[in-house]
């Protein structure tokens, strides 16, 4: 964009103010306040529509406020904004003073690596991080599938060649087992024939064994049945009366020594009874009770005399304690009460202390400082002070005076508590003359104690049943009905058992005489005979279960003969000659299918293989060759610091003839080493900072391509001839691919004829 014309309505000092412009250098002379930044700001605000003091150039003498620009591309028209403003501050515009170009922007270095990005290389290397090399994927999965298929072919032939050889070594197997089954075999047959000439020697032993034993229980027998006189029958009658005789002398034992127990039992019994009637001096149990309830009786008189004297003296001192401890309740009371107000007052005295000393203080320092400084307010302070004073020391001895009168009284109510204390020992000294017992409460227990006594010198003996003589009494009555139970229960049990021993005894007389009968019915005179034969009947009875026994024992011994004669082959043996034909069977069926050697398919496997290898190491790669080739481009893309640094470090040496070290960041903030990195604001001077921020706006400009008007607005008036020399050649040089306006009050830049003049 070039600016033809700038037409001013009113802007500052100017109204109806047009100003003609051409291509290259424009050069607007004008000395100080001529309106040269009035109108640098006028071309700013119409290109940007942003002007921070706006309302500073509000026209001087008219009304109208506004104007336009004539471009080569249309009119622009009073703060249109058809530039972006800080593109423009940054690439198209030099204040008087040093602006923050060489701080950076944001907003700029996203354009300038925008820039960057847009060019051949960054586009190239763009392309190559977003390949995806589809076509190697392609080949790596085509390769991947035929060596799949080829090791599948392998696998199968190695399954055909394992199958192959597990049936090899199965008929191997099969073959050792039929050696081995056949040699089991004929051992097997070895040893029945040797076990069954075994077995039939044994039992032929055993048959002469049994034999010889048959004929020895035969004999035994023969010469029992002899020496028997009677029946098994007649012999077992004798004997059950026999044993049950025994069993009723056991009986007749039992039954005189539980006689003699309950005949013992009652007599202790008797002796008891006659104790306690002696004890009470009674012949007879009616009178034993008469004596009891007479006992009784007297008991309840001693106990109303005892206990109607306690209920006199009782009645005689408890009025005047109860009133005593009345008395001693109610100045208890008062004694708290006044104990509280005491303490109250103690701590009121403390405070008032407290208080004196704080006033007497305040008052000192206030008359000090009365007497330094002589001033009034000070004065008034010392006796508000002395009055406080007073007032606290007055309040003290009220509060003293009051604290000392609960003393009195205090005083006064503890000698009455203590005349009332007197006043209860005396009381209770007379209860314990009267009766022996320091308080009320233990009248009762003395009562108790005297009425004992008492009935124990009345009745001596009920001391022997109890301590206490109403449960000795009880006692009694208690063992009385007790002994009268017992002696009627046992002369009951004493009469039963014996009527059951004339009983028995009867019994076993009829008994006896027929186990007499018995005897003589089986021919025996006594009962040591009658033992004897029953002996010899269970040994009888014993050798004729023995001799069935071993008729039983014989004749399976000659089953069994017969079994092991009959015996030609065993279930051991009929296995192993099923086993030996099932062997041979599976031998016959058994067939083992040719196999041929795979090494076509082997060598092919090996050249995918390689060839595989090769290609996943290039896919492999991949990756690293796009991280190098994205640091390549993330370097590219901020290649511009680096130039911009070397730009700027040039243009240093050439101006100031000193080499200087400047570093940029992304977000083109200029910084030199001295010796550690600062802003070159803060380091370089004002004149150093204009020319590189002229610098700088042109290496900007030139890398997004900016072609607007160059505005600067009298930036180089501080610079020496030499500098002034350097800066025309480069505003020459800027002239050939932009406009450039340049307002200035410097004569040095008149190289040629002004456009305009202020």
């Amino acid at each position: 964009m070039k600016i033809r014309q700038v037409y001013i309505e009113g802007f500052g000092k100017f109204e109806d103010f047009s100003l003609n412009l051409k291509d290259g250098l424009n050069i607007v002379f004008g000395g100080n306040a001529a309106g040269k930044t009035t109108l640098a700001n006028f071309i700013r605000y119409c290109l940007t529509g942003n002007l921070a003091k706006l309302e500073d150039y509000r026209p001087w003498y008219s009304k109208k406020f506004g104007g336009r620009l004539e471009t080569d591309e249309g009119t622009v028209h009073f703060g249109s904004g058809a530039v972006d403003p800080e593109v423009f501050l940054f690439t198209s515009f030099l204040p008087e003073h040093v602006d923050d170009t060489l701080e950076g922007s944001q907003k700029i270095s996203s354009l300038v690596s925008e820039s960057y990005r847009n060019l051949f290389p960054a586009r190239e290397m763009e392309r190559v991080m977003n390949e995806d090399f589809s076509s190697l994927m392609e080949k790596e999965k085509m390769l991947r599938n035929e060596i799949s298929n080829l090791e599948m072919k392998i696998n199968e032939w190695k399954g055909k060649r394992k199958k192959v050889l597990l049936l090899m070594k199965k008929k191997k197997n099969l073959e050792e087992e039929l050696l081995k089954s056949r040699r089991l075999l004929d051992e097997e047959r070895g040893r029945l024939e040797e076990e069954k000439k075994r077995q039939l020697q044994s039992i032929d032993f055993h048959l002469e064994e049994v034999k010889k034993k048959l004929l020895d229980v035969e004999a035994e027998l023969k010469e029992l049945e002899s020496q028997i006189v009677s029946s098994k029958n007649d012999l077992e009658e004798a004997y059950g009366l026999f044993q049950k005789l025994n069993y009723l002398k056991e009986r007749q034992s039992q039954l005189e020594m539980e006689i003699k127990e309950l005949e013992k039992k009652y007599n202790e019994t008797r002796e008891k009874m006659e104790d306690i009637l002696k004890d009470f001096s009674c012949r007879s149990f009616e009178e034993l009770k008469l004596r009891l309830e007479n006992l009784r009786l007297q008991m309840n008189l001693v106990e109303n005399e005892h206990r109607a004297r306690m209920n006199e003296i009782s009645s005689r001192l408890k009025r005047p304690l109860e009133e005593i401890e009345r008395q001693m309740n109610t100045i208890n009371e008062r004694l708290e009460k006044i104990g509280d107000r005491m303490k109250k007052a103690d701590r009121t005295l403390s405070v008032f202390k407290v208080l004196v000393s704080v006033f007497l203080t305040f008052s000192v320092v206030s008359a000090v400082f009365i007497f330094l400084a002589s001033k009034n307010p000070f004065i008034y302070l010392t006796f508000a002070g002395a009055g406080g004073a007073l007032l606290s020391i007055w309040n003290y001895f009220r509060v003293k005076e009051e604290l000392q009168n609960l003393d009195s009284e205090f005083v006064t109510i503890s000698s009455q508590k203590r005349e009332l204390m007197e006043e209860k020992n005396q009381v209770l000294k007379r209860l314990k003359e009267a009766v022996g017992v320091e308080d009320i409460d233990g009248l009762e227990t003395v009562l108790e104690k005297q009425l004992n006594s008492r009935m124990f010198e009345i009745a001596p003996f009920l001391a022997k049943y109890g301590s206490d003589p109403r449960k000795a009494l009880e006692n009694v009555e208690n063992q009385i009905r007790e002994l009268l139970m017992m002696k009627d229960s046992l002369a009951s049990s004493l009469t039963e058992r014996r009527k059951n021993l004339e009983e028995l005894t009867e019994y076993m007389r009829e008994q006896e005489e027929e186990f007499r009968k018995a005897l003589e019915k089986v021919g025996l005179e006594s009962v040591e005979e009658l033992l004897k034969q029953l002996e010899l009947k269970e040994q009888l009875l014993r050798l004729e279960r023995e001799k069935k026994d071993l008729q039983n024992t014989m004749k399976k011994l000659l089953e069994e003969k017969e079994n092991v004669e009959s015996m030609k082959s065993s279930q051991r043996i009929k296995e192993l000659e099923e086993r030996v034909n099932s062997i041979g069977r599976e031998l016959e069926a058994l067939e083992i299918p040719p196999l041929e050697e795979p090494y076509g398919l082997m060598e092919q496997l090996t050249k995918k293989r390689l060839e595989f290898a090769l290609t996943e190491k290039i896919i492999e790669n991949i990756p690293a060759f796009k991280d190098r080739v994205k640091r390549k481009y993330s370097e590219f893309v901020i290649g511009y610091t680096e130039e911009f640094s070397k730009e700027l470090s040039r243009v240093y040496r050439e101006f100031f003839g000193e080499s200087m070290v400047f570093n940029v960041s992304p977000h083109l903030a200029v910084a030199v080493n001295v010796p550690q990195e600062k802003s070159v604001m803060r380091v370089l001077n004002t004149s150093a900072l204009k020319v590189l921020a002229l610098h700088a706006k042109d290496f900007v400009s030139r890398v997004l391509e900016i072609d607007l008007p160059l505005v600067i607005d009298n930036t180089f008036v501080d610079l020496d001839d030499e500098k002034i020399e350097l800066l025309w050649s480069k505003l020459e040089e800027i002239t050939r691919t932009r406009q450039v306006i340049l307002f200035t009050s410097d004569r040095r830049f008149l190289r040629e004829e002004p456009i305009f003049t202020l």
